[in-house]
Formats: structure tokens, C-alpha cells, sequence
């Protein structure tokens, strides 16, 4: 058997190495989010999260290219005090994920990193009895869920999509580089000064762990320093960029390579298939798509009224041609593309008017 190639994430590489009190301040901390687990895959180990009420609505998270599975976070836990059961996985190359090296970031692998975290949770999430998931994605993590959606539509009873990716008709600042098209042949300091720009980090920033003193002893491998959840921290996204950008070593890596493969544009035809069951179409659909809790059904898509990357006209003009306009609800909040962390209040407020949720006692 081929072995894997694969750049360890922080959880290898950095947290061994640091007392818990060290890893309890990151921006990041391994306890940031309830119910972690670190799930083993042909691909490397991923970082899944996991908690709520056994009998609750299952819903699947899926974060953007950039910031990992905690911007998620509020959102997630509003959606658990409502009695769902939440799942956040970080991303490939993202977080506390590895990066793998000899698969392209794209569509496919992602989708199966949705498998991996569903088959990895002691509920049952894809049984004929689960009654299958919602999903919650953002930007990348739309284009994601909507692939998986297209050829796993047994398995998805809702979707709701946050600034989505998937359909942009130009890529963001920067995503155009032609070095990027071609990184084997650019210096990896290069190409990682190129990423860092397009982020707003500081390239000086030195690794957590370089500046750590010789007598941490590391710890066990992939054992977070303490099982307590930091419930009242707070959500610092340019300090978890930074600290990504500075500590993962895989991540320029997954950064450019899902630049190239992702679901990020003109998406329209990998779609097809689950905006036909959503709309409803039965002419030689297979029984498993008309089976599909989201035949002839209503998405949710919620955009930013200052996002310059998603651009809320041009979204909305998409989505209503290829699904119609009586199987999309477009609302549009306050803020820019990341405003489901400074707005989850507005977020969460659409989605349990969609979802017809109610805080439980």
C-alpha cells in the first residue's frame, strides 16, 4: 500500500509541545468548541465537533476557505440551545485538520471528509432509520454541501446557505494569481507571502512553537491539554487566521490547491442534479431522489449587503434561474462576507424562522 502524504496539522505538530495553560490562550485553543474528536482518514486526521442533544435535528456545518471550524461556532451553539445536534469539521488543510498532498482539494474531497465525520460519530447520522441531515455551510463550505447534496441527496433533509460560493462569476482579489496556478514551479516562502497578502496577516509572524522554551516536554500526540470547553471565549477571527496562517504548516498548501480545484465558480452543472430534486423534476429521476426529504422543497440563502466578494445581486440572480424562485428564500443581513460571526444573531434569527425552532427549557 502507498503510504499517505500528508502535512500534519497544529494537533501534531504545536499542541505536543505546550503546557495547557499555553494551549488554553491560543486564538485557537484545541478545547475551543464541545465534543472534540480527531477522526483518522485515508487522507490524514481531521478535527470534528460534535455535541447537542442525542434526539435532536442533525446539522452539518461546513466553514469557507479560510477560517476554520470555530467561526461556525455561534451559530452552532445557538442552533444546540434550540435542541439541534450540531457537527463542525475543520477542513483540510484548515484548523486542526491535515493537509493532504497527493489529492486535489477539490469537491470530491471534501465531500468525503462530510462521509468520514458522519461515520465517525457514535449516533447514527446516515442509517435508513437517521432520517439523514440538515446542512449549514458558508462560502466554500456552500459549494461543498450543494456537490454533496447533488449525489448524496438521501442523506441531506435541509439545506441553508451562508454567503455562498459555488456559483461567483469572477474570483476575490488576489484568488487570479498566476503563480497559483503553478506552484510547484515558485518558492513555497513566495507563495506564502502571496496567501498572507490576500489575508491581511502579518508575514513576519514567527510560529507559536518557535518561541516556546526547551523545557516543555511534549504531551501525547493528538491528546488536547484539557477535555474543559472554553464556552465563554472569545471569537478572535484575525488572530485565528494569524495563528493559522502562522502555525499550520500545511495550509498555504490547502489554501492554493483548493484555489485551483475548489467549488469556488460557475458551479451551475455539478448543482444540476439536486436543483432538479429541489424543484421538484420526477422524469427519470431515480427512486433515491424522489425519496430525497428535499424534493420539491425551499432552500435558505442569506447574503451580506456589503459582501464585495458574494455579491448579493448576482447570487440571487443565479440561484433564482436555476432553482426558481419559489424554491429559494434570499434574505440579505447587515455586514460584509463574514458577517455571520458579527451578526449571528441575525443568522440564527432566519434560520429558526425557516426551521420553525424555538429555544428549549
Amino acid at each position: 500500500m502507498t503510504p499517505r502524504r500528508v502535512i500534519p496539522s497544529p494537533r501534531e505538530t504545536l499542541i505536543p509541545f505546550l503546557s495547557r495553560s499555553q494551549a488554553t490562550a491560543l486564538p485557537y485553543p484545541p478545547n475551543f468548541l464541545p465534543g472534540s474528536r480527531d477522526v483518522d482518514s485515508p487522507y490524514g486526521v481531521m478535527r470534528v465537533y460534535e455535541w447537542g442533544p442525542d434526539e435532536g435535528r442533525k446539522v452539518v456545518m461546513v466553514h469557507g476557505d479560510t477560517t476554520p471550524g470555530p467561526m461556525l461556532g455561534p451559530v452552532a451553539k445557538a442552533l444546540v440551545q434550540r435542541g439541534c445536534r450540531v457537527m463542525i469539521l475543520d477542513l483540510w488543510g484548515r484548523g486542526y485538520s491535515d493537509s493532504p498532498l497527493d489529492v486535489p482539494h477539490d469537491a470530491r474531497l471534501f465531500s468525503m471528509q462530510i462521509l468520514f465525520a458522519a461515520a465517525s460519530s457514535p449516533l447514527s447520522w446516515t442509517g435508513a432509520t437517521s432520517g439523514g441531515f440538515s446542512v449549514v455551510a458558508f462560502s466554500l463550505g456552500c459549494g461543498v454541501a450543494m456537490s454533496f447534496a447533488s449525489h448524496f441527496p438521501f442523506l441531506v433533509n435541509a439545506i441553508i446557505l451562508l454567503a455562498p460560493g459555488g456559483l461567483l462569476r469572477r474570483m476575490p482579489d488576489g484568488y487570479d494569481n498566476l503563480f497559483f496556478r503553478y506552484p510547484s514551479l515558485v518558492p513555497l516562502a513566495y507563495l506564502r507571502r502571496l496567501v498572507g497578502k490576500i489575508l491581511g496577516v502579518t508575514l513576519s509572524g514567527v510560529p507559536i512553537n518557535q518561541n516556546l522554551p526547551e523545557t516543555n516536554v511534549p504531551a501525547a500526540p493528538g491528546v488536547p491539554p484539557s477535555s474543559e470547553t472554553r464556552e465563554n471565549q472569545d471569537l478572535d477571527i484575525p488572530a485565528i487566521v494569524q495563528w493559522q496562517f502562522d502555525n499550520h504548516r500545511g495550509f498555504v498548501h490547502s489554501f492554493v490547491n483548493t484555489i485551483n480545484h475548489g467549488p469556488l465558480m460557475h458551479q451551475q452543472s455539478e448543482w444540476s442534479n439536486i436543483c432538479k430534486i429541489i424543484r421538484g423534476e420526477s422524469s427519470n429521476a431515480p427512486a433515491s431522489s424522489l425519496s430525497s426529504q428535499v424534493h420539491n422543497s425551499k432552500i435558505l440563502v442569506l447574503l451580506g449587503e456589503a459582501d464585495g466578494i458574494v455579491l448579493a445581486n448576482e447570487v440571487s440572480e443565479d440561484l433564482n434561474q436555476i432553482l426558481g424562485p419559489e424554491h429559494v428564500e434570499i434574505r440579505t443581513l447587515p455586514g460584509g462576507h463574514g458577517f455571520p460571526v458579527p451578526h449571528s444573531d441575525d443568522v440564527i434569527e432566519e434560520i429558526s424562522k425557516f426551521w420553525k425552532l424555538q429555544v428549549v427549557d
